[in-house]
Order: structure tokens, then C-alpha cells, then sequence
């Protein structure tokens, strides 16, 4: 197994707790209300003073001659640099956010930070859903993008094991983004930058990282007053007899159903028997390759083969995919749907518009943790990590183009330049409500329309989540607006009752690795993009009498092609102490 390891002493402190920590709190405030970047019909641009000698050469970036840190220090380059970066295509055409690469706000980034710069900026489509294959596509083709970036830190650690990256000087991002590096010092995730004794990662921070509290399950309320059920099942079993009564009162397919496929799919968390086993949970625990094998995984496909066989599940679900999940909620024609929320939810929007007496629940999760005989856990979910989005170079990128991008990182963590990015411009996509924005609900058709979740894809650099400074504000600020209900309350309730789950050690953040693994570079994709879709229709299609004997069988094949050799390699690092631990 190769060592690309974090520097050890940052190995031995990395403890679960420190890599749950909770984050409350966090990140910046916005600019002052007096002047936030933004107003009008176009947002104001970034303050950009200048200063120093023009530099540049063949081989050296511009670099001012004075020694001012961070924008005060910055000039134009002297030649014209392309700056590429990722963001994510999530096929929201439907909502009229289609071209992820050339809208309003690419074309705001680049007339108030290229241009001042001498900067082309380019943004590259990366499908969302899809985002290893990609990634593999593009540096096939001698084509990946100036920087990589992803939320996962084994994404980041196959790609360097692959040799897409190239490592960076810490002390020139010090100087040319001191911004982005504060805050990864102020945060505590300044010890996981390095691989293999170099520094590779940048990373953006990550507001309550201990919860997973902006994924929202979104339910038909009005369907368990329909069928006499006084609140949102408990249990797995409870799920089951639901299905049943709402198939019984002509609802087919409440359960809806999709095909999965790539990394995190089919999540075993609310599988899982707790407090967990350590060596388990370090060995097959995380979400990226499907854990096959496991009792967990078990259980979660022994439940979708019920929902199949017993026809609460479209039949043809495995030729479906998200986008058809969002058409049968919205069309009433599934009971539940789970997405992230934000000011603007177009899901939402569309559903209340087509089911004008439709009344939805939240899926809050209780504090108290629940324990199902049978299915196993029920209310256990995925912490995310102290750390949000990871930032690296690539291999191929020239001192211009990483010393570009460490210009864009630290103007984008500008407090008036993410405020814009966040909030858009006033009058337009937010109004003040006192000294609270608040987002316009609907903004389909609009020039200015934000992209995903308040344009996250293009600031997820800096921060996973906006921040006001507490999470009552927050949540306020990401509740659905301009809707028949108001979820407020719902969406902080699962927010507490996660919190508490997590402080009482029900719930935990995967197991990180200082190192990366040959295996799942080798196998990784072939397991969770060919073998376990495969197999999971096998196992949710096959008769229940066949089901244990298949995933014996099927299981034993899994192993066999790899994954056998991912547990085996991740237990060398964690008996080495190159990974985290539970928290006692």
C-alpha cells in the first residue's frame, strides 16, 4: 500500500472529536449592511487596490515587488492567464439554472475579478452525479481543469495518488491568499492540508459540521391524516405498514423509487447497530464504495427488496433517475423527498403549485436515538466533516494559473464579494428584512437567477454554507420562502435533535485516512459504478426466499473483485494509526 500520508504528527492528533468538532458559529460575518457588494441592477465589484511591479516571465508569476499580503499586494499579470474551475452540473434544467458555465454570475466573476487581473476565467461542467468518471474523462484527455475540488478528502487522496495533483507552497498561499489561509488556521483544518509530507489540499470550512441539517426529508402530510397515521414513521416496520395502507388507499409506488449508481450511494447509516464496532466502521464505514458484504448493507437491501416485492416500489425504477424522483413528488405521485434546502425551492414551489391543498411534513430527527430490532438503527445520519469544500492543483497547471487561483480563493472570501455571491443583488434576489436578507422566493426567469442553492457550486471554495453568525438566523435564511407553510420550525428541530445525537455519540463522521489506498484506486470505480448496481437489482428483484442466499453469494463475488482488498488496506492504515477514531 502506498504511504501518501498526511505529516504524522497532524496523524496522531487527528481524533474523532477534532474531525466532529462542532462548528457552530463559524465562517464570517456578511459586509455591513451599509455597503454589502451588490445593489442596483449590477453588484458593486470587490475592492481592488492596486500596487507593486508588473512580473511575470516564461516561468514566474506577476509578483509585486513590495512585500503587502494578500489584494493590496496584487497586479494584472503581464500575459493573459486562463483560470479554470469546476462546478457542478446538477441538471437543474427544469428550474431554468441549465448553463452552469455561462450566466450572470460566471460572467459577475469575470468582469469584477478577471478582468482586473488580466484573467480569463472558465468554468468547467462537472456532473454532479458522476463526478469521478469526470474527472477520469478529463485527465485522459490531458484536459482536467486548474484546480480540482470536491467535498470528499478520498476523492482528493485517489486523485493524488493518481497523479493528477501537483503539491503547492504553503508560504505563497500564505502571501497571496492570507484570507482563505486564516480561516483554515481559525478553523482547525490547517493539519489536514498535506499528503505524503507535502501540502496539497487547500480547504474551505464548513458551518455546523457536526449535523447533516440542510439535507432535508420533505413528506405528504396530508397522506398519513388520509390513512389515520399520527405521525411520520419511527421504525423501518413502521415505514413498511405505511406503504401498505397508502398502497391499500390507491396510492401505487408511495415509496417512488431510482437507480443508483457512483459514489454514496445506498448509504447504510440508518442500517447500522450501534455504538459501532471501531474496526468496522473504519474498514467498510465510509460512504464512498457501496459495503457490500456488511450486515448493515444488508438489511438496507433486504428492506428494498420488501418495497419491491411487495409493490411499493416502481418496478421499472432501475431505468429512473433523479429527476423523475423530483416529477413524482411534485406530481403527488410519491410520499416523500429529500433534497437541500434554500430560500428557493423550486421542488416546492412546483409542488404546491400543482397540489394547491397539498400538505407537507418535515423529517425531524429525535434526540432520542432509535433502535429497530429487525432493520437496525432508524434515526442515525452521516455527520459531515469540519471541513467543507478541498481545493488542489493540478499536475499540468503552470505558476501562473495556481497562483491565479490562489487569488480567486482569496477573493471570494472577501466579506462583500461572498455576500454578492450568497445573496445576490438587492431588489433583485434578496430584500433586508430589518438587518436580515432574505431571499426572493421564486427568481425563475430572472437574468440575475441563482444557481443551485444560492450559487453554492461557484463560493463552495470558501464555505459550505452561508452563515449569518448563529444557527437561528441560518436556518431562518435557508427556510423555503413565499410557500402555503412555513418549515422554520421543523428544519431547527432536526437541526437539535441531530445535534444531539451527535453529542451523545449516536452519530458519527466517517473514518479519515492520512493516506491514500492502491486498492481503491484500482477497484473503486469498477465496484460502485458497474458491480454493486449490478447486484443491487439482483438483490432487490429476486424473491424473498432467494434474497440471503444471493447476497452470500453475491457478496463473496464483491469481495473477490476488490473489495476484500480496500478492507484489507484500510485496516494496515488503521492498525497503523493513519486514521481516525471513534470518540469514547
Amino acid at each position: 500500500m502506498k504511504k501518501k500520508t498526511l505529516q504524522r504528527a497532524a496523524a496522531l492528533v487527528m481524533t474523532g472529536a477534532m474531525v466532529m468538532g462542532v462548528m457552530a458559529g463559524c465562517g464570517s460575518e456578511p459586509a455591513g449592511n451599509d455597503n454589502p457588494s451588490g445593489g442596483g441592477d449590477t453588484p458593486t465589484s470587490a475592492s481592488t487596490p492596486s500596487g507593486g511591479n508588473s512580473g511575470g516571465g516564461d516561468d514566474t508569476p506577476a509578483t509585486p515587488a513590495n512585500t503587502a499580503a494578500g489584494m493590496e499586494g496584487w497586479v494584472p499579470f503581464e500575459n493573459p492567464v486562463t483560470l479554470q474551475i469546476p462546478v457542478y452540473d446538477r441538471g437543474d434544467s427544469s428550474n431554468g439554472c441549465s448553463d452552469v458555465v455561462n450566466n450572470y454570475w460566471t460572467n459577475w466573476v469575470q468582469e469584477n475579478f478577471g478582468a482586473m487581473y488580466n484573467i480569463n476565467v472558465e468554468y468547467v461542467a462537472i456532473n454532479r452525479s458522476d463526478v469521478m468518471t469526470d474527472y477520469t474523462l478529463l485527465a485522459t484527455g490531458q484536459d482536467l481543469p486548474t484546480i480540482l475540488m470536491e467535498y470528499d478528502y478520498d476523492k482528493l487522496a485517489t486523485w493524488q495518488a493518481e497523479g493528477y495533483l501537483q503539491s503547492y507552497d504553503m508560504e505563497q498561499l500564505k502571501q497571496v491568499a492570507p484570507t482563505f489561509y486564516q480561516n483554515m488556521v481559525d478553523n482547525g483544518i490547517d493539519i489536514y492540508t498535506q499528503l505524503d509530507g507535502e501540502d496539497y489540499l487547500a480547504l474551505g470550512q464548513r458551518p455546523y459540521g457536526n449535523t447533516n441539517y440542510t439535507w432535508i426529508t420533505w413528506y405528504r402530510q396530508d397522506w398519513l391524516d388520509e390513512v389515520g397515521v399520527d405521525h411520520y414513521p419511527a421504525t423501518s416496520q413502521e415505514r413498511l405498514d405505511l406503504f401498505q395502507k397508502l398502497v391499500d388507499a390507491g396510492h401505487a409506488y408511495p415509496a417512488g423509487g431510482t437507480k443508483v449508481s457512483g459514489a454514496g450511494a445506498d448509504q447504510n447509516y440508518g442500517w447500522r447497530d450501534y455504538p459501532q464496532d471501531e474496526v468496522t466502521w473504519a474498514t467498510t464505514g465510509d460512504y464512498q464504495i457501496p459495503a457490500l458484504s456488511t450486515e448493515a448493507q444488508k438489511r438496507l437491501l433486504k428492506f428494498e427488496n420488501e418495497l419491491y416485492n411487495r409493490g411499493f416500489k416502481n418496478p421499472e425504477y432501475y431505468t429512473r433517475d433523479g429527476g423523475e424522483a423530483i416529477a413524482d413528488f411534485v406530481n403527488g405521485q410519491c410520499f416523500e423527498w429529500s433534497g437541500y434546502t434554500s430560500s428557493t425551492l423550486d421542488t416546492l414551489t412546483s409542488f404546491y403549485e400543482l397540489n394547491p391543498d397539498g400538505k407537507l411534513g418535515v423529517v425531524v430527527t429525535s434526540s432520542d436515538f432509535v433502535q429497530d430490532d429487525v432493520w437496525g438503527s432508524s434515526n442515525a445520519f452521516r455527520p459531515t466533516n469540519v471541513f467543507g469544500a478541498m481545493t488542489a492543483f493540478a499536475y499540468d497547471a503552470t505558476p501562473e494559473e495556481v497562483q491565479a487561483a490562489m487569488m480567486y480563493m482569496e477573493w471570494m472570501s472577501q466579506d462583500n464579494v461572498l455576500f454578492t455571491m450568497q445573496w445576490g443583488v438587492e431588489g433583485v434576489n434578496f430584500n433586508y428584512d430589518g438587518d436580515t436578507p432574505v431571499n426572493v422566493a421564486d427568481q425563475k426567469g430572472l437574468a440575475e437567477q441563482q444557481g443551485h442553492n444560492n450559487n453554492v457550486d461557484y463560493w463552495m471554495i470558501v464555505t459550505a454554507s452561508k452563515t449569518l453568525g448563529s444557527i437561528e438566523k441560518d436556518i431562518a435564511a435557508i427556510t423555503p420562502q413565499g410557500l402555503p407553510q412555513d418549515f422554520y420550525a421543523d428544519i431547527l428541530a432536526n437541526y437539535n435533535g441531530q445535534n444531539d445525537l451527535y453529542n451523545k455519540n449516536w452519530a458519527n463522521s466517517d473514518c479519515n485516512f492520512a493516506t491514500s489506498f492502491d486498492a481503491v484506486t484500482e477497484y473503486g470505480n469498477i465496484l460502485k459504478e458497474e458491480l454493486y448496481p449490478q447486484y443491487r437489482d439482483q438483490l432487490t428483484m429476486c424473491a424473498p426466499e432467494e434474497f440471503d442466499a444471493l447476497y452470500d453469494e453475491l457478496s463473496q463475488k464483491y469481495l473477490e473483485a476488490g473489495y476484500q482488498e480496500v478492507i484489507n488496506q484500510r485496516l494496515e492504515a488503521y492498525n497503523s494509526g493513519l486514521s481516525t477514531k471513534l470518540p469514547k
